[in-house]
């Protein structure tokens, strides 16, 4: 779907669930406008980062946004390691 005159999709929060979501949309062809309550992305996360999420990374990145880092040269970090908020900021979001 390529309708200039399309209104973009609103994705609520530039998170790890937020930013995959908005991949997928753009995937389809759609228009995306990303939404975010804090000054930038994962905010909610940053106030855990020293946390070791309970999700390992396997589960952490979604395989559309993963393809298309790939394609900029980026490498998914070790599948059963559970990284930290900080991390999965750095290394992912």
């Amino acid at each position: 779907m390529n309708d200039p005159d399309a209104l973009p999709v609103a994705v609520i929060g530039a998170g790890p669930v937020g930013l995959a979501a908005a991949v997928q949309l753009i995937q389809r062809g759609l228009p995306v406008k990303v939404y975010e309550a804090g000054v930038g992305i994962g905010t909610n996360l940053k106030d855990w980062g020293h946390v070791r999420v309970f999700t390992p990374w396997r589960y952490c990145v979604d395989q559309a946004s993963r393809k298309r880092l790939e394609e900029s040269g980026w490498t998914m970090p070790k599948p059963e390691a559970f990284p930290t908020a900080d991390e999965l900021i750095a290394r992912y979001l």
